[in-house]
């Protein structure tokens, strides 16, 4: 009897352990490589605009207005003020691909959250996806085109017509991080939602006006 209850914890055990270790992308089949339909829709740019933003990270809400501005030297600023025009951070994206903290308050400095923060931004930017060798996979009636940077790929997710963008994504060999819901179209869309999978942290950006 005993050795019957062993063996039944040891399967219960590694088949926890199995399931635990299944991948978020396991469904993903890699394709051929689709250059016509991976430059027709990666998102790469985003015209100027202000977008009225709130962010939530766990019990805490802050909200403002984030401006998204291409500068003459080809880089982009992103700054997040509050009403009272009290600045939250000031991020420089440069052409090179360096990334600039001109200002950011005592509260959010620090190493992870302005990590966090710039990949959600270069993200939405399409940074990931203007240099890098994009590979396609299908899986669940979408494309999913990636670009590998070292243990992550940031993807833009498709349908298998290619009609339209439907989702950013970012995710580890397993797991998947950020999903960025894009509403409405490149270089001008209506709005995003960014959603962290792995904690419990949500940013999202209405368009407001454009300069």
């Amino acid at each position: 009897m005993n050795q019957l209850v062993m063996r039944y914890l040891l399967f219960s055990a590694c088949l926890v352990a199995l399931i635990g270790c299944a991948s978020d992308y396991q469904f993903l089949q890699k394709t051929a490589d689709d250059i016509s339909c991976a430059d027709k829709i990666k998102p790469t740019h985003l015209s100027t605009a202000w977008y009225t933003t709130s962010v939530d990270v766990y019990d805490k809400h802050i909200s403002g207005l984030l401006l998204i501005k291409n500068m003459p030297d080809s880089s982009v600023r992103v700054v997040f003020t509050n009403e009272a025009g009290v600045t939250f951070f000031d991020f420089g994206f440069l052409l090179d691909g360096t990334f600039k903290v001109y200002s950011i308050v005592s509260q959010l400095k620090k190493k992870a959250v302005i990590q966090t923060l710039r990949k959600d931004f270069e993200l939405i930017l399409g940074i990931p996806f203007r240099q890098g060798m994009i590979e396609r996979w299908e899986g669940n009636e979408q494309v999913f085109f990636g670009v590998k940077q070292k243990k992550e790929t940031a993807y833009f997710i498709t349908s298998k017509d290619c009609a339209s963008l439907r989702n950013i994504e970012l995710g580890s060999m397993r797991k998947r991080k950020v999903s960025v819901q894009v509403v409405g179209s490149y270089p001008s869309p209506e709005g995003f939602e960014i959603t962290h999978l792995l904690f419990d942290m949500k940013l999202k950006l209405t368009y407001l006006l454009k300069e």
